[in-house]
């Protein structure tokens, strides 16, 4: 179905390349949740969301497709599907990736950031709202991947984590995952305050290893 563009996110404003604006509000939309699998996005409809021609909204969607983050379909674009292979390849790179980005974090580091998010997907599940809890949670992982020094690594783990987008929206939408999800961010939260490295990083990667579960599953049926 042809989904209308979020009307709650800001609309462009930036003095800087507009189609470099239109791509980073296209994919603060896809992270968000605001898109699901079956969504179909369209040139028009974001020219007319954002207020702009239709020429950088072309160029900003080519570039995600060239990023691997949208796929051309019938007259608009979508979230590709992943294999059950490829999501099996893209988790194994995920955990190597994310459990290294949890080694460089510092001892103690300012958790402020970390913190409110957790607290954002606490209060998305008291909402009971599936789209909200997956914005905080693309909050939480920006602010623990902004922990590490090494911007290449974070840089890799984003990439994997937009590429699975497309399930996102489908493994959230079960209560249950919700909250075993916000349980463990808040362990991981508890654990780097105390220093406790170690203790946050197998708590991560344990969610991780659910989380591939439930997107192979997903996939699979797909």
């Amino acid at each position: 179905m042809n989904a209308s563009p979020p009307t709650d996110r800001p609309r462009v404003l930036r003095r800087e390349r507009l189609s470099d604006q239109v791509f980073d509000w296209v994919l603060e939309s896809i992270r968000s949740g605001d898109y699901g699998p079956d969504d179909l996005i369209t040139e028009p409809a974001l020219a007319t969301a954002l207020e702009t021609s239709r020429t950088p909204i072309r160029e900003a969607l080519f570039r995600l497709v060239g990023n691997g983050i949208l796929t051309e379909r019938g007259r608009g674009y979508c979230l590709p599907l992943l294999s059950p292979a490829e999501v099996a390849h893209m988790f194994h790179t995920r955990l190597l990736v994310e459990a290294d980005i949890l080694r460089q974090i510092p001892d103690r580091p300012d958790v402020t950031a970390l913190n409110a998010a957790s607290e954002a997907e606490k209060a998305a599940i008291r909402a009971d709202q599936p789209r909200d809890f997956i914005a905080a949670n693309t909050a939480f992982r920006r602010a623990l991947f902004d922990l590490c020094p090494n911007r290449f690594l974070t840089e890799i783990a984003d990439h994997c984590n937009d590429r699975l987008q497309a399930y996102r929206s489908v493994t959230m939408a079960e209560a249950a995952t919700r909250q075993a999800v916000a349980r463990d961010h808040a362990a991981v939260v508890a654990a780097l305050s105390k220093g406790d490295r170690e203790g946050a990083a197998a708590r991560y990667l344990d969610t991780l290893g659910r989380a591939q579960a439930a997107y192979a599953a997903v996939a699979g049926a797909a």
